[in-house]
């Protein structure tokens, strides 16, 4: 980051001093790790049942459907930084033809793609364990994630019995013979909801963590990112999701700070005050994407004003408030004065990680979220607790 306002963008207006907090918020959200994952499989095989198992309830429902081509759609969930592309259609009696058009579709999609944000980074090919036998479409499927590459698990579906244990030996053996290299034993036998036999007995959800855990290695070195948001992305491994959203939202607050050295670098005395408080407002919100909060409620209005008032910084206009910095060792001299670049990062990185550890401190281990008390006071108070501690 070479300049504050490659940081800021359309967000800061530099001649008015005005921060546009709608645009900091949006650009928050765009610049969101990614992860993009095909699911393949045929209508009927659990594929929306599995998303929601893996991401949360109703992802499917809240995610805004976009079709790339006629045997293939995008659902995006910006907030949790996935981007799911679905096949569609290959249960047609005239499979042959629809799979060689979705071969030909998938391909042109991602030459056209503008960067690798918009590639599928891992497959998941869905088999439904109490089918007959493998079909050629499930082969074809294999084969055209391996043509381009790109990492796969196979996800046998609804696998609740013996029968369907049996069928995914066979059925594994078969995917072997050709795809075994590519693979690499990536199979995964789920239940991704319980499901009930009689009423006496029900067979509980599983596989799911397994899944997860398969996904997660399968991610090449180079796609680091996508990983990161894939596990942020996931509500099942609680502990794997936080240490994401943590170590994302670390970063963040490197770039931050370095954004805000270059402004407490600015040759106009005074002028840095303002820019060093549009940086930190949009590191907060940064941070807040990485946890899934979100922006527009109330109450992260306020918890906002109520952090960049701990550290003097809440008008964002020509000038600051009184007292200024005061829980920042030496800062409350540098008023009027301008800010000095080495004190500009030493004052962000103390605001974004005193943040980030107000956020760990109220995340509810059980349901994988940030959960804040009704009084936004509480939350100002941890927070003027954990920056004193940075001390």
């Amino acid at each position: 980051m070479s300049d504050y306002m490659d940081y800021l963008g359309d967000s800061y207006d530099e001649e008015s001093g005005e921060f546009n907090q709608e645009r900091a918020k949006n650009k928050a959200l765009n610049e969101k790790e990614k992860c993009n994952i095909i699911i393949c499989g045929a209508s009927g095989v659990g594929k929306s049942t599995l998303i929601n198992a893996i991401f949360g309830k109703e992802v499917v429902k809240a995610g805004t459907g976009k079709p790339i081509t006629q045997h293939l759609e995008k659902i995006i969930i910006p907030e949790k930084g996935i981007c799911l592309w679905d096949t569609k259609g290959i249960e047609a009696e005239n499979y042959q033809e629809t799979m060689t058009s979705l071969k030909n579709e998938f391909t042109q999609a991602i030459d056209n793609a503008k960067d690798d944000s918009d590639i599928p980074h891992i497959g998941w090919v869905c088999i439904k364990a109490s089918s007959d036998r493998i079909e050629e479409r499930d082969l074809t499927l294999v084969r055209l994630l391996a043509e381009r590459k790109i990492p796969a698990v196979v996800v046998f579906t609804r696998v609740i019995g013996k029968a369907e244990r049996d069928f995914v030996e066979k059925a594994k053996l078969i995917i072997d013979e050709k795809y075994k290299d590519f693979l690499q034993g990536a199979y995964i036998s789920i239940n991704s909801v319980p499901y009930e036999i009689d009423e006496d007995t029900t067979v509980k959800a599983k596989g799911l963590e397994s899944l997860i855990e398969v996904t997660e290695e399968r991610f090449p070195e180079g796609k680091k990112s996508a990983k990161n948001a894939f596990l942020k992305a996931q509500r099942l491994e609680i502990e794997k999701r936080l240490v994401a959203m943590k170590d994302g939202a670390r970063k963040l607050v490197h770039v931050a700070s370095i954004a805000a050295g270059t402004a407490g670098a600015s040759p106009i005395p005074g002028s840095d005050a303002p820019i060093i408080a549009a940086i930190q407002s949009t590191m907060i919100y940064k941070i807040n994407t990485e946890f899934e909060l979100d922006a527009d409620s109330s109450k992260m209005t306020s918890i906002l004003t109520g952090v960049m008032g701990v550290t003097a910084l809440a008008q964002v206009g020509k000038t600051i408030v009184s007292n200024a910095l005061k829980f920042i060792p030496g800062a409350g001299t540098l008023i009027g004065a301008g800010i000095s670049a080495t004190t500009a990062i030493a004052i962000t990185e103390a605001v974004g990680h005193a943040y980030i550890a107000v956020l760990e401190k109220f995340f509810d281990m059980e349901k994988g979220e940030v959960i804040f008390p009704e009084e936004s006071a509480q939350i100002i108070s941890a927070f003027k607790q954990m920056l004193n501690y940075k001390k």
